[in-house]
């Protein structure tokens, strides 16, 4: 699966879970915007493991890691190539 494709797969389900658009990929999902709480955060995990067949430490320990739609894509993206995928 290419990058952008994973991408805009996030960027679809963060808009949903926030109710909002996004500006770009690189805005702050979590710490700064405001735009998915916790939970959000939580629910936007398990739905990218169950979409992307990977595991995604729910609490991950550098958060900035995993703060925005391009951080998270890179991170899916080296888990699927890990897998062969």
């Amino acid at each position: 699966m290419q990058l952008k494709e994973i991408k805009t797969i996030i960027k679809e389900e963060v808009e949903s879970l926030a109710a909002a658009k996004l500006r770009s990929f690189d805005e702050d999902i979590f710490f700064k915007s405001g735009l998915i709480d916790s939970l959000g955060m939580l629910s936007l995990i398990i739905f990218l493991e169950q979409r992307f067949n990977v595991e995604i430490d729910a609490f991950y320990n550098d958060r900035k890691a995993v703060s925005s739609v391009n951080k998270l894509a890179r991170m899916i993206k080296a888990k699927l190539k890990s897998k062969g995928n």
